[in-house]
């Protein structure tokens, strides 16, 4: 779950007030006719807001299974907090209200059945800006090798419903099959995610996974973008990729593709990534596509796995420690699934040609011997 937010595993039942709502009156009362007035927070009315981005679940375990969905605030939304806002500038004290008025509670649910009349598991988490409105949660509890459906909850709008499936017990025996549908290089300007609609159709898949370069950091010069235009499918922002905010935008524009919405609504995703989550050609301590120009590596490092945390449906394995992704998934004693990282951890820096070749032409044997150092990592020796 990611750790701006908080969760309540309870059930929650139907009609159960919203407590955003509640703190955003209670902050009108506390704050003041002029903040009301700023706010244009008259009365009990509260922008309302949509699940734009469609639901995701990911990283099935036996008894658990991560879901994932993100508030889109509306531009009223957004204009009532800048005025909010205004009014916190003239009075500080009002600060942490305003914090508190901008976190959108989100109710969830799973059931056994796509009619939610047979609920299992509930709660509400709290979207905030801090975490890019996005809202994950680890559903525990769940029965083993069963398909549960989910959705959310906000002011004035449901999400799409969604599918998963829990992976089978060890005790259980060996299953008698697993089928997966296998994607990598997904580079949104480069064409349409028909791969992905078409895995969708497929009813008895039992996941999704993706080997990485889930995006691509280019601007829209980049590779592959030539007809970007005529597909309407210009990257956005217009720039390469550096910045926690543009890492985010890019985000939101992949899970904007509606092909890719109906996959991960209809069957788990278990994602790792490769180097162009970050940037191209990436290692241990550096890439070939970041320039000194472009700010400090592991800054940028650091804003590319915050958004990639924030926006796709995975398990943090070891909080506090982002980079280690590596993972496995257990489909009884039939198949064990390794997610293995060989970009961040334990990479060492790619040979490049151009450092074995000088006046006297290309020194093949010092490359070979680079190139056989056994003291070189991939995996990294974790």
């Amino acid at each position: 779950m990611n750790d701006s937010h908080t969760q309540n595993t309870d059930p929650t039942p139907e009609g159960v007030a919203d407590p955003s709502r509640r703190q955003a009156l209670r902050l009108a009362a506390v704050g003041g006719t002029a903040l009301v007035a700023g706010a244009s927070l008259s009365g009990c009315y509260l922008p309302e807001f949509e699940f734009a981005h469609g639901v995701a679940s990911g990283d099935p375990l036996a008894d658990r299974v991560i879901l994932w969905t993100r508030v889109t605030p509306s531009p009223e939304a957004m204009a009532a907090w800048a005025q909010v806002q205004a009014e916190v500038a003239k009075n500080p004290a009002l600060a942490d209200r305003l914090e508190t008025l901008k976190k959108i509670a989100v109710r969830w649910e799973v059931a056994l059945d796509p009619e939610f009349r047979r609920r299992v598991r509930g709660g509400v988490l709290f979207a905030v800006e801090d975490g890019d409105y996005t809202v994950k949660v680890d559903a525990d509890g769940l029965r083993a090798a069963t398909t549960y459906y989910f959705r959310f909850h906000t002011r004035g709008a449901t999400s799409a419903t969604g599918r998963t499936r829990t992976l089978p017990s060890m005790a259980a025996g060996a299953a008698a099959q697993v089928k997966l549908a296998v994607f990598s290089c997904s580079n949104y300007p480069a064409g349409f995610f028909n791969a992905y609609a078409e895995a969708a159709k497929i009813d008895d898949l039992d996941a999704a996974v993706h080997l990485g370069d889930y995006i691509y950091e280019y601007d829209r010069a980049g590779y592959a973008s030539s007809q970007a235009g005529a597909l309407g499918r210009l990257s956005e922002p217009d720039a390469e990729l550096v910045t926690l905010a543009q890492y985010r935008t890019r985000h939101a524009q992949y899970r904007s593709d509606p092909d890719l919405q109906t996959l991960t609504a209809r069957v788990p995703l278990i994602a790792v990534w490769d180097d162009h989550e970050i940037t191209n050609n990436a290692w241990r301590n550096g890439a070939e596509n970041h320039q000194p120009d472009e700010g400090d590596y592991g800054l940028r490092k650091a804003a590319a796995i915050r958004a990639y945390y924030e926006w796709m449906p995975i398990r943090e394995v070891q909080p506090g420690r982002r980079e280690r992704t590596f993972r496995s998934f257990d489909w009884s004693n039939l198949l064990s699934l390794h997610m293995l990282d060989t970009r961040i951890i334990g990479r060492d820096e790619q040979l490049s040609y151009a450092s074995f070749t000088g006046a006297a032409g290309f020194n093949a044997p010092a490359f070979a011997a680079a190139l056989a150092d056994p003291a070189r990592q991939l995996l990294g020796t974790e």
